[in-house]
């Protein structure tokens, strides 16, 4: 139904009005069938009772065979106009085998026949640029192509001809390691060295397009960078783009398929010099449970001596709130949040000097003799005039200080506030 009204260029409240509807009618279908076939599959007598529990019992079973085949096994293995296709082969598959066994008339079995003969050949056909439309919605012929789609049961992540990622509908990074044409903010991960004197041993929770760990792991001083990431088809991506390729063979990084939080709670003995998060936007679903303050003290306690926490507010002034009151001696770096597990060391002749040096798959990121490099690193190190001058929110560093004083009356993220994501889309925050 939905790539049917996205072909129809249906948006807005009546798409919602027609998926709603659709889906009611779906669904009373789907709930008359088990009562129907009680009343007309179990007969009226001694055993009733026992027959209908064994029909509830193959309902069950059939429920919740079904979700785990379709959710955990047939989404790992098959894009989504594909499952379709399988779904309605095996419902036609079962039709024919019911009306055998039952002799139905021969006219109906056909109609519903060629009804999933017409799904079959119809999904490919539905399917063809669904994700553009999904995703650009009313821009779909305007906006830059969807020109790779990883499908698996973590979700979708699709990739535009301009490189630009998604990740389940939302913007989640760019490929780019070029300081020098900084499309998306990798100032941001080069600045690593600006806040830490040598981080040696790195954590990064979540993989995006590869850039950051290639960037990270680049860093002169870096020895090693594990990654946590939930999705495993961020990897497949990142293989595939030149910029990120060889973050794959590195041997200083060990790539990890888990969840963040998880992972980090199941490794009390890990200690690392700096935690990287470039976090998805503050009132997406569950991301509360990587910015609230139990998972600050989570993070805090996997730190080493002079460790930092480095991550995205995503412009969000609650989750600056949280982190200043977690760790006032911390600051604002952009848009991330840099909070020190003892004090941090800003130090900019550290960081220009680190730049200078950085090499990316051998290759050096500034040429001083190159007018770019000197205007990119020119333009980098005049943050230190707002970090002098404590610019506050409209320079590029901010202090805690100047951040809980302009953030005062709202309420640090907890476990159990869900930060901004209830109240970001009732337009309250």
């Amino acid at each position: 139904i939905l790539p049917a009204l996205r072909w129809l260029g249906v948006t807005g409240a009546l798409q919602a009005a027609i998926v709603l509807s659709a889906a009611f009618l779906i669904a009373r279908a789907t709930g008359l069938v088990l009562p129907w076939v009680a009343q007309h599959g179990v007969a009226a007598d001694a055993d009733t009772g026992v027959k209908v529990s064994w029909l509830y019992l193959a309902n069950i079973a059939g429920s919740a065979s079904g979700s785990i085949l379709t959710g955990f096994v047939l989404m790992n293995i098959l894009p989504l106009a594909a499952i379709a296709q399988v779904l309605a082969i095996f419902a036609l598959v079962l039709l024919l085998a019911f009306a055998w066994i039952t002799r139905a008339p021969r006219q109906g079995v056909l109609a519903v026949a060629v009804a999933a003969a017409a799904g079959v050949a119809a999904a490919p056909l539905l399917a063809a640029g669904l994700w553009d439309r999904l995703l650009h919605k009313e821009k779909a012929f305007a906006a830059s192509p969807v020109v790779e789609i990883v499908e698996n049961r973590s979700g979708v992540i699709a990739v535009t001809a301009d490189g630009v990622v998604y990740g389940n509908g939302m913007y989640d990074g760019r490929f780019n390691t070029d300081l020098t044409n900084d499309e998306n903010g990798v100032a941001r991960p080069f600045a690593l060295s600006l806040l830490h004197a040598a981080p040696k041993r790195v954590l990064m929770i979540g993989l995006s397009s590869g850039s950051w760990a290639r960037i990270i792991a680049s860093n002169p001083h870096v020895e090693s960078l594990t990654i946590v990431e939930l999705n495993p088809g961020y990897v497949e991506l990142a293989s595939r783009h030149p910029e990120t390729r060889s973050i794959l063979t590195d041997p200083r990084i060990n790539l990890v398929a888990d969840d963040g939080r998880r992972w980090l709670a199941a490794r009390p003995n890990e200690r690392f010099d700096a935690v990287v998060q470039n976090t998805t936007f503050n009132f997406r679903a569950n991301v509360s449970n990587l910015l609230s303050r139990e998972y600050l003290a989570l993070v805090f306690s996997r730190l080493a001596p002079g460790g930092v926490f480095f991550y995205n507010a995503t412009g969000s002034n609650r989750v600056q709130r949280a982190a200043c009151a977690f760790a006032p001696a911390g600051l604002r770096f952009m848009n991330h949040m840099a909070l020190p597990k003892d004090g941090l060391a800003v130090d900019f002749t550290r960081w220009r000097r680190t730049l200078l040096d950085y090499r990316i798959d051998g290759r050096a990121v500034l040429d001083p003799g190159n007018p770019r490099s000197s205007e990119a690193l020119a333009d980098l190190m005049s943050m230190q005039d707002d970090w002098r001058t404590g610019r506050g929110p409209a320079g590029a560093m901010e202090t805690c200080a100047s951040i809980l004083d302009r953030t005062e009356g709202l309420a640090p993220i907890t476990d159990d506030n869900m930060g901004t994501e209830w109240r970001y889309p009732l337009g309250h925050e």
